[in-house]
């Protein structure tokens, strides 16, 4: 009968395996609905390195140099090594394992004072196997796989945002410096005015006040320089800690300027964006890692077969090799008093599946909404920079007038300021505008982007060589 026993054994666990629960999270559908386009598009793709095409060679290669040495990538990579070693951890559960045992044992006797001694030696192999049954071992093993490839988008993401931070940082530096000219050329041409109200003053055709006024003007546009360089060097020490490096020590490429933007980008339809986003594809694949381990708890409810085998010899060493003692031996562990513990584990892996079905849409939705927020915004942002710039013509042309009548005599200092003010308040609204402009692009370029590294996976031989999931294609839906 005993010969028997194994057979029967493994058959019975195999009928009742059919019986075991499947997950029912709905990992093949989307949280959310999605509409079918955006509300604007343009006509030219958008290049992975987004960054090129503001055709910006220094900004390039500062961008380069941070995605090969910025520390949050660094770390992010070795989250992924971490994941791609838990892995092959799982994996390994599903092959046998082989063990070996060695052992030495020396003892001494006598006997009516004669001594002896003897050595005894032992050698063994122990096998072992764990059949899976219920699919525990292998759900376990895709549940890590999964998580591996959340870790290589988690990656993506990183370098994704560290590129979109220098791209903004460098252009609010742009802004920065051009405040600074701006700021020291009108400072120049209220200077040459403070002259011209100097010699009014002294042939007595205006009041002390008008002075000084001037002289206050002049003195607020030093104030708002020292706030300009401040701004300009925290700018520079964010660059420097985004590329890796301490403040004060990046040698920027060049000196950054304000770019006139290309034109938008195709934004193609939403699900296409979402097969591409590196953060909406690791939140789909938690999911799907949350799922599989809903699938561990639920089958490890159920019995466990193992195998085991045992080779040993043992005997002083000219009888170690005659001696043989072999076994084999099948176990089944399973369940039968646990106080709720296994149950309460497939609820709470149930709720954490739930939970990443939910977050995935939140995902879904946030970069819809970033699309559609960049998108407007752009788009009034070029009416509020027209607007300005009509505003600045008006406001030139008043300026003259009012200087040409207080020369005359014909109108008071107090005009004079009011449009002066107005004119170089709006010459800084204008270059404000058009960095603010720059970094709407940034924020659409970040949204629509795909993957930025070209191998974040660092030839992690499990990872790259499982099955890529594309789960948000069309027809996947």
């Amino acid at each position: 009968m005993k010969k028997f026993f194994l057979p029967a054994a493994t058959a019975m666990l195999l009928v009742i395996s059919g019986c075991a629960p499947k997950t029912n999270i709905a990992t093949d559908q989307l949280p959310v609905h999605v509409q079918e386009r955006f509300s604007l598009s343009g006509t030219e793709q958008q290049s992975p390195h987004w960054w090129l095409e503001f055709n910006d060679e220094p900004l390039d290669e500062l961008i380069s140099k941070a995605l090969a040495s910025n520390l949050d990538i660094l770390a992010a990579r070795q989250r992924l090594l971490q994941a791609e070693a838990v892995s092959r951890q799982a994996g390994a559960a599903l092959s046998p394992t082989l063990d070996y045992r060695t052992s030495a044992t020396e003892s001494r006797s006598r006997n009516n004072g004669d001594e002896s001694s003897s050595t005894n030696l032992s050698i063994g192999l122990a096998a072992g196997y764990e059949i899976d049954l219920w699919g525990r071992l292998s759900a376990a093993q895709e549940a890590s796989i999964y998580s591996a490839q959340a870790s290589s988008e988690d990656v993506q993401t990183a370098a994704l945002t560290v590129a979109a931070q220098i791209a903004s940082s460098w252009y609010q530096l742009a802004e920065s410096n051009s405040q600074l000219q701006l700021l020291q050329k009108q400072q120049d041409v209220n200077r040459t005015g403070l002259q011209l109200i100097q010699l009014r003053f002294n042939a007595g055709q205006v009041g002390i006040a008008d002075v000084l006024q001037q002289k206050q003007l002049i003195e607020a546009q030093s104030g708002e320089q020292s706030q300009q360089r401040a701004s300009a060097t925290v700018l520079e020490h964010q660059l420097a800690v985004l590329s890796g490096m301490p403040p004060k020590s990046l040698a920027l490429p060049d000196q950054p300027q304000l770019v006139e933007l290309p034109p938008i980008p195709a934004t193609g339809v939403p699900l296409e964006i979402l097969s591409s986003r590196p953060d909406v594809k690791s939140a789909y694949l938690d999911l799907l890692a949350a799922d599989r381990n809903v699938a561990v708890a639920i089958a490890d409810q159920y019995p466990r077969l193992s195998i085991s085998t045992d080779l040993s010899t043992s005997g002083t060493a000219s009888q170690l090799f005659n001696n043989w003692l072999a076994s084999m031996a099948a176990n089944i562990v399973g369940p039968i008093l646990d106080g709720g513990l296994r149950e309460a584990e497939v609820d709470r892996t149930t709720a954490v599946a739930r939970e990443r079905f939910y977050s995935y849409g939140q995902t879904i939705l946030e970069a819809i909404r970033e699309v559609e927020n960049a998108l407007a915004q752009e788009q009034e942002q070029d009416k509020l920079i027209g607007s300005l710039q009509l505003q600045l013509n008006l406001a030139n042309d008043t300026l003259e007038n009012v200087r040409d009548r207080y020369k005359q005599g014909a109108e008071d200092y107090q005009r004079v300021l009011t449009a002066l003010l107005s004119q170089q308040n709006l010459e800084r609204s204008l270059l404000t505008a058009r960095q603010q402009r720059i970094g709407f692009r940034i924020s659409l370029y970040r949204a629509l982007a795909g993957q930025v590294l070209s191998n974040p996976l660092h030839n992690l031989e499990t990872v790259s060589q499982a099955k890529p999931v594309t789960p948000l294609h069309p027809d996947a839906l």
